[in-house]
């Protein structure tokens, strides 16, 4: 989806599932948006947007979500009616659902960037130990609390109304004895897209198996490299296009460009794919190097790409020396 630049949010509706005593309450007036409500509401609908974890489903355009979206982008009556049947969904697959917590289930009419979104927000409850006071008794016990709004959206499902598109957010949950997501395996039934990080993941695959393979890059390693060219991409605000990205990351090596280009199809990644949130951060900006002997140097990753103090150097033995410059201070961490 990309980063937000403006978000301005029309009106907020808030359900609660109640799993643990099995019941589902619904609002019949909306939300008051204040300044310390809407800052809440702000917040946890940045964090659904901004997930590099949101994962877009190709659906057909009549698809009931995208149909309910645009009935509750019309007035309030048709956006309370629909945000009550889709809590009922979300309460009726809950139920099935072992260990299931309580949740809030936040409805959003918001524009994004001047596009038109409805979201559909699911808070899942977390236990906390708290302590209780009875009979002259002092207990802790666990009970289960909403989450401040620095928290995760666990689960969400977001419709861009204008485009008709469709995105889901997906926890796991223990089903049928094991960890598994339901939203699209048992309602939606969508095709998946790959999301932003299994995009980065698969980028990284490839050109790992192909550095390893033929050696692209002997004196940096393609990694790297790749690291270097999506940080700038993201500092030039220009689109990150894993395909091409890795295309001239391995393009000195015929052989590593077309073997890459194929597997990179194969795993889901075209021409046409782009990542929307690129990761940021130190996983980014730096680079680890790790010998066979366990040892493990982490340093900038522009400065690993050019050179800047540290050196490699080859021994007639076959072994490999790194020299580290210009440092003034060790600490010990």
């Amino acid at each position: 989806m990309g980063n937000i630049n403006t978000l301005i949010i029309n009106k907020i509706l808030v359900h609660f599932i109640d799993q643990e005593h099995k019941k589902l309450h619904t609002s019949q007036e909306f939300a008051a948006l204040n300044d310390t409500t809407r800052d809440y509401y702000r917040k946890r609908v940045e964090k659904a947007l901004n997930s590099n974890q949101l994962k877009e489903l190709t659906v057909p355009s009549l698809h009931e979500l995208l149909l309910r979206g645009e009935q509750m982008a019309e007035n309030d009556e048709n956006f309370k009616t629909q945000a009550k049947e889709i809590s009922e969904h979300f309460f009726a697959l809950g139920s099935k659902i072992e260990a299931m917590p309580n949740a809030n289930i936040i409805y959003v009419d918001c524009y994004r960037d001047g596009v038109h979104f409805i979201a559909t927000l699911k808070v899942d409850y977390k236990y906390v130990p708290v302590c209780v006071f009875d009979d002259d008794n002092v207990r802790i016990v666990q009970q289960q609390l909403l989450p401040t709004a620095a928290g995760k959206v666990d689960e969400a499902i977001v419709m861009d109304v204008d485009n008709k598109k469709l995105w889901i957010l997906e926890k796991k949950y223990l089903i049928d004895g094991k960890m598994a997501t339901y939203l699209n395996a048992q309602w939606i039934k969508g095709e998946e897209n790959l999301t932003d990080r299994q995009k980065f993941n698969t980028m990284k695959k490839v050109v790992n198996k192909m550095d390893s393979q033929y050696h692209v890059s002997k004196d940096t390693g393609a990694l790297p490299l790749m690291k270097q060219e999506i940080n700038e991409k993201v500092m030039n605000n220009e689109a990150v296009k894993p395909y091409e990205i890795v295309q001239k990351i391995l393009e000195k090596d015929y052989q590593a460009s077309e073997e890459s280009g194929l597997m990179l199809k194969d795993l889901g990644i075209d021409e046409r794919s782009v990542i929307s949130i690129a990761p940021t951060g130190k996983t980014m900006e730096t680079c680890k190097l790790v010998t066979d002997n366990d040892i493990e140097v982490q340093m900038p990753v522009d400065d690993y790409v050019a050179g800047l103090n540290i050196e490699q150097v080859h021994n007639p033995d076959g072994t490999t020396s790194i020299i580290l410059k210009n440092i003034n201070e060790i600490v010990i961490k």
